[in-house]
């Protein structure tokens, strides 16, 4: 695998990461706390703003750079974001896994 697909595919997994804690974190203060507190809710929330379109950044730069089809991933993982992002990088795993063998 090119060091430049394998960086795009470890950021955008960090990303990912990132924000489902993100939404762990504003899930878990929503149902134990009557009184939300605003500050801590804002913070998270543009936590997870920032994180999930970080994540769409980085799996656009990896449909670019392995030369697929822009609009259809596009599509597929922001409309469709965990089940896009895993086909995505499914296939980008067994492209990779048949070169070498």
């Amino acid at each position: 695998m090119k060091a430049e697909i394998k960086s795009s595919m470890e950021y955008a997994l960090i990303t990912l990461i990132v924000a489902g804690l993100c939404l762990w974190q504003l899930i878990a203060i929503g149902t134990q706390e009557a009184d939300l507190p605003a500050a801590k809710m804002a913070i998270i929330a543009l936590g997870l703003i920032i994180a999930g379109s970080m994540h769409c950044v980085f799996m656009m730069q990896l449909v670019r750079r392995t030369g697929r089809a822009f609009w259809p991933w596009f599509v597929a993982v922001v409309i469709f974001m965990p089940v896009g992002t895993a086909v995505l990088l499914a296939l980008l795993l067994s492209d990779s896994d048949a070169t070498q063998t």
